[in-house]
């Protein structure tokens, strides 16, 4: 025979579960990942002609992520992307290692098949960086930090259209 507080236990053991399972279900959040997700199912894009590497590779990365379609009446997704670079810090030290950062911008557009233009807005990442007075690994570094910049607006841009698409239409 066991023991009341061993029932007790037990009791309010399955109330937990069953109460936890029962919120779970009166949830309004939609996924964005598996089967059912918004990411799976209204995601199937045409996307422009890159202009420059780093509208290659956010274009591959949404290609990856969000799929592609070659269909006249999927929507077109459109980046255009600019970068700037700043120094961070300043020293009267000659010759030293400089730390600067990348930022990528792109302006985004969603532009349906009949040429109207459904979500536009504009998003940044930034990759920061070291450059000494060697010039080639100065560049290397600069084209590496571009690279990680444009990886992570790819992302940005991804969650972003995502959102866009969740909103309902009106």
């Amino acid at each position: 025979m066991s023991s009341p507080s061993a029932t007790l236990r037990r009791v309010l053991l399955a109330l937990a579960l069953s109460s936890a399972t029962l919120l779970a279900a009166c949830s309004g959040l939609q996924p964005v990942h598996g089967e059912r997700g918004i990411g799976t199912e209204r995601t199937a894009f045409r996307y422009a002609s890159p202009a420059g590497r780093f509208d290659q590779i956010i274009y591959q990365e949404l290609a990856l992520k969000l799929g592609r379609s070659t269909r006249a009446e999927a929507p077109l997704l459109r980046v255009v992307t600019s970068s700037s670079r700043r120094d961070l810090t300043r020293t009267a030290v000659s010759r030293p290692a400089k730390q600067q950062e990348l930022v990528l911008t792109a302006l985004i557009e969603i532009v349906a098949a009949d040429g109207a233009v459904v979500w536009s807005g504009t998003r940044s990442a930034a990759a920061l960086y070291s450059t000494d007075s060697q010039a080639l690994a100065a560049t290397e570094a600069e084209r590496e930090a571009g690279e990680r910049a444009a990886r992570a607006l790819a992302e940005t841009i991804r969650l972003s259209v995502l959102g866009a698409l969740a909103q309902p239409a009106g």
